[in-house]
């Protein structure tokens, strides 16, 4: 019996939840959560991980990480291939992959995305909705791609980036590892590992000490 579970029951996960529905790929769907506030979440049983190597055979299990927090992504990947637990892809029923493009393991995309020829994607990254990847773009690990992002041609993203909702990346582009590029943002020039890019055309607006996106989690 193939069971995905899920890391992470917030509105991510919640969404991940009805996509992997969708997909109707699984036997059993249950979230994992490290600090359970409900033991049921729409409907889907909630455990934590230690609970859930107990309870099930650990060979039926496949994970996905929920969690839109990049450096948090790798955190719990790295957690789960530690121990030898499998990693799958929860991909939109639609999205139809070109031949000449690859994805890892531990990827979600989601509604609406569109990745054409030639596009690399790392491990664990996340394609949230509509986001639109043009040929020939190397995307690597643990990157978070929100709503509507578009990124041109040739365009080379380094590891733990997240790309806000709307920005719009431009051809040639490099992104180094650790940055964040806010929403809305316009990147017409490479943009330095660690940094924080905001408005249009994108500016620095400081360097990303601390290598978080999201300041409460």
């Amino acid at each position: 019996m193939k069971i995905l579970c899920i890391y992470g029951c917030g509105g991510l996960g919640r969404e991940i939840a009805d996509l992997a529905y969708r997909l109707n790929k699984w036997e059993q769907i249950v979230f994992v959560d490290d600090n359970i506030v409900s033991r049921m979440v729409n409907e889907v049983k909630v455990y934590m991980l230690e609970e859930v190597l107990e309870y099930f055979d650990n060979n039926d299990l496949e994970f996905i990480v929920s969690n839109g927090e990049p450096c948090i992504r790798k955190l719990l990947y790295d957690k789960l291939r530690h121990r030898n637990l499998k990693c799958t892809n929860v991909i939109d029923p639609q999205f139809t992959l070109s031949r000449f493009s690859s994805i890892s393991e531990g990827t979600i995309i989601h509604t609406g995305a569109v990745i054409t020829c030639n596009v690399q994607i790392g491990l664990g990254c996340l394609i949230n909705k509509h986001v639109v990847i043009g040929h020939d773009v190397t995307i690597g690990d643990f990157c978070v791609l929100s709503p509507n992002a578009t990124i041109g041609g040739n365009v080379n993203i380094g590891n733990t980036c997240y790309i806000g909702s709307g920005a719009i990346i431009r051809n040639g582009i490099t992104i180094g590892e650790n940055s964040i590029i806010g929403m809305g943002a316009v990147v017409l020039k490479d943009v330095a590992p660690n940094s924080v890019m905001v408005g249009n055309p994108a500016k620095f607006l400081r360097e990303n000490v601390d290598k978080r996106v999201f300041k409460s989690q």
